[in-house]
């Protein structure tokens, strides 16, 4: 089993972290972290990638192992978040995805309310937002 949560950086979603891992601790299920980069992706992978993406990553990757779970996290590029979302749990399979109600807004972030709310018409699995 596997659990994709998807963090922006901000307060609500490291809640989002939280509630992933409470849902996936009982069940032993892997988490796969995520957040989302506009545009497309870089050549060298994760070089040059903006420092607060890969701290992001790095706080879903360090709840994960401290409750003893396995994890992968990454940078999807993409258009938009919901895109980037709904690609991610297609490509992983995952079985549940956990996501913030809304982010840091459109100057700290690239998930708004809309991006929730667009993520939920489009995906195919069960999603938990976290308020």
């Amino acid at each position: 089993m596997k659990v994709l949560v998807c963090t922006d950086g901000s307060e609500l979603s490291a809640k989002a972290v939280e509630a992933a891992i409470g849902v996936a601790k009982p069940l032993n299920a892997e988490i796969v972290g995520m957040t989302a980069v506009r545009g497309e992706e870089p050549r060298d992978g994760l070089v040059g990638e903006d420092h607060a993406v890969q701290e992001r990553l790095a706080k879903i990757y360090e709840a994960a192992r401290t409750a003893g779970l396995k994890c992968r996290v990454m940078a999807v590029h993409g258009q938009a978040p919901w895109v980037c979302i709904t690609k991610t749990a297609i490509d992983e399979d995952v079985d549940f995805v956990v996501m913030a109600s809304r982010g840091m807004g459109s100057l700290g972030s690239l998930f708004i309310g809309s991006e929730t709310q667009k993520t939920l018409a489009q995906i195919d699995r069960p999603v938990l937002v976290v308020r």
